[in-house]
């Protein structure tokens, strides 16, 4: 491959800088990929800030043929459960939304993925290392 090597470094619309927003009242997510401003159902909704990772939230990911696993033991109850993946590409935001009382699990395709942030609706927003 030839030519220059061109980096996105616009500050203000860049996939490396997308924010989550959850609402309390409907459950809904929002991406951004800027500064923005979030409302739904009347209620201004600040960014997801990352948590700290920690032993009761683990996502095990495997490779299996042209994909990757991902997978957790986290529970999956009315009250407590991962409620979205995001996988973060150089140019997109695949959203897998998970359900209570379903199975923690998605498979997604390989290639250029930066990023994997799950969503606990207790405990917060955690990024995979």
């Amino acid at each position: 491959m030839a030519g220059n090597n061109i980096k996105n470094n616009n500050r203000s619309s860049n996939i490396k800088n997308v924010k989550f927003y959850v609402c309390p009242i409907c459950g809904n997510i929002i991406t951004s990929v800027g500064e923005a401003v979030v409302c739904c159902c009347g209620v201004n909704l600040p960014p997801l800030e990352l948590e700290s990772n920690c032993d009761n939230h683990i996502m095990t990911v495997e490779n299996i043929e042209d994909e990757i696993y991902l997978h957790s033991d986290h529970p999956m109850t009315k009250e407590h459960y991962i409620s979205f993946i995001a996988v973060i590409r150089d140019n997109t935001c695949e959203l897998i939304k998970l359900y209570p009382e379903g199975s923690c699990e998605a498979r997604v395709r390989f290639g250029r993925i930066k990023h994997i942030y799950f969503y606990c609706n207790r405990d917060g927003l955690f990024k995979l290392l």
